[in-house]
């Protein structure tokens, strides 16, 4: 797919080449505040859940609402608050992604004092979903990376020739390395499966990333890991949504 491409070309390059985003800001935008569409299970009273949804590349935040995220949860009776973030290509082009997921996602999340907080990321989005989740201060419960860019090939790799994610030694840290950074995140957090967040990991069997998702499926309960027949297509995604909603221990987490 031409979009899988271009994200693969252009976050590969995010970190050493700083003067790239310059020259297409007119391309990308990225408004600040950071839009969103928040939804309440129970009018405008507060639930005890908060779900945050990621969109992929080429996005935006209502691409969730129209392929039925937000239905499946008034399906099954889960009273969830849900938020989607218009969180486009601009932001981690300019990388400010974090920055405003912080501030105008999370953050005021946090401040109301939801006891559980969740997010879903798609594709680049499950990038950005990360990102979130490795704060030590962010306070998240758990994510759902639905078929999620998990960095480039020549460091997917370098872990599989170590043996796995749990024989992985990731090197010292670096700015210039996000990709590295966040698979030593990937390895502590499933190092210690009961401690926040919890990973949860869902893709098609014919999806486009499947290299990392399998080195990282490896890396995680069996019980965390679900898997549909399929591409990297919102088909797949809908159905592995379902399926984390029926299957997982999210419902006993906030229903």
């Amino acid at each position: 797919m031409r979009s899988l491409r271009l994200l693969r070309r252009w976050v590969a390059y995010l970190a050493a080449s700083p003067i790239l985003c310059v020259g297409c800001s007119w391309a990308f935008p990225a408004p600040t505040p950071m839009r969103t569409v928040r939804q309440f299970a129970d009018g405008h009273q507060r639930s005890r859940c908060l779900v945050a949804f990621l969109p992929g590349f080429g996005d935006d935040e209502r691409v969730f609402i129209d392929h039925g995220f937000d239905e499946a949860l008034r399906a099954r009776n889960l009273r969830v608050d849900t938020i989607f973030a218009r969180a486009t290509y601009g932001y981690y082009a300019r990388k400010t992604i974090l920055t405003r997921l912080r501030r105008d996602v999370i953050d005021p999340a946090m401040v109301e004092e939801y006891p559980q907080i969740w997010v879903v990321g798609v594709s680049m989005g499950g990038l950005g979903a990360l990102l979130v989740a490795k704060e030590p201060d962010a306070k998240i419960a758990g994510v759902y990376l639905l078929a999620p860019y998990l960095g480039d090939d020549d460091l997917l790799r370098e872990i599989d020739r170590a043996g796995g994610l749990g024989r992985w030694e990731p090197g010292p840290s670096s700015d210039k390395a996000y990709d590295r950074d966040l698979w030593r995140f990937l390895k502590i957090a499933t190092q210690h499966p009961d401690a926040p967040p919890a990973i949860f990991l869902g893709a098609g069997d014919h999806d486009k990333l499947a290299y990392g998702h399998r080195l990282l499926a490896a890396a995680l309960p069996q019980s965390r890991v679900f898997s549909t027949p399929g591409p990297h297509d919102w088909e797949s995604w809908s159905s592995l949504w379902a399926d984390f909603l029926d299957r997982s221990d999210f419902r006993a987490r906030c229903g």
